[in-house]
């Protein structure tokens, strides 16, 4: 009797501390961290630590030049195309927007589309590609595209049929025209006939 009844008192005792082991490995497994992996604009810049923190994302320096500050945000800049023939070249042109210029936008398409000036809300910055006709001082847009804080893209805007229109000076294209297009030669002044020399004759 002494022999089962000491069985039966291990199992008793053995079977709660197997059922408590079992349940603290399933807590484990279920809350295990799942990994994410997160990507940025395609072909501009990937999110870095500081897009995480709710700063701007700054593009590759190895890909963007810095062009200086405007009126709507920090510029940097990278040429994709020069056609010498015609002197023409495509650029792309990457903004880091400021909140006036985001203010724009949201305010643009409140009335028209809500749900875009929503998301607008979320602006970082845009990526614009012009062509520059270097002779004739004029530019042509051919596409912007906007995107928001985690490098997604909210908006792509076409402008396949743009006439050519003049650069206004003092502007972000024009400091791109006078860094990308090479110097003006101005045509060489005409020489003044030299001054005749007068000659004396010797008195004899």
């Amino acid at each position: 009797m002494k022999g089962i009844n000491m069985k039966h008192f291990n199992s008793v005792i053995l079977l709660p501390v197997l059922v408590v082991l079992l349940l603290a490995g399933c807590a484990l497994n279920s809350f295990a961290p799942a990994t994410s992996s997160k990507t940025g604009s395609p072909g501009v810049a990937s999110p870095n630590a500081e897009s995480a923190a709710g700063k701007a994302i700054i593009p590759d320096s190895k890909e963007w030049e810095p062009l200086g500050k405007t009126r709507t945000g920090d510029c940097y800049y990278k040429v994709t195309n020069c056609d010498n023939a015609s002197n023409i070249v495509t650029v792309s042109t990457y903004k880091i927007v400021n909140d006036h210029y985001k203010k724009s936008m949201i305010e643009k398409f409140q009335k028209s589309h809500p749900e875009l000036s929503k998301k607008y809300e979320n602006l970082d910055h845009n990526v614009r590609v012009d062509e520059i006709d270097c002779k004739n001082k004029r530019y042509r847009m051919k596409e912007i595209v906007d995107y928001d804080d985690k490098g997604q893209v909210l908006q792509v805007s076409p402008h396949l049929s743009q006439e050519w229109q003049h650069i206004p000076i003092l502007t972000g294209l024009d400091k791109l025209r006078q860094k990308l297009c090479a110097p003006e030669i101005k045509a060489p002044e005409p020489k003044k006939p030299a001054a005749a020399k007068k000659s004396f004759k010797k008195k004899k």
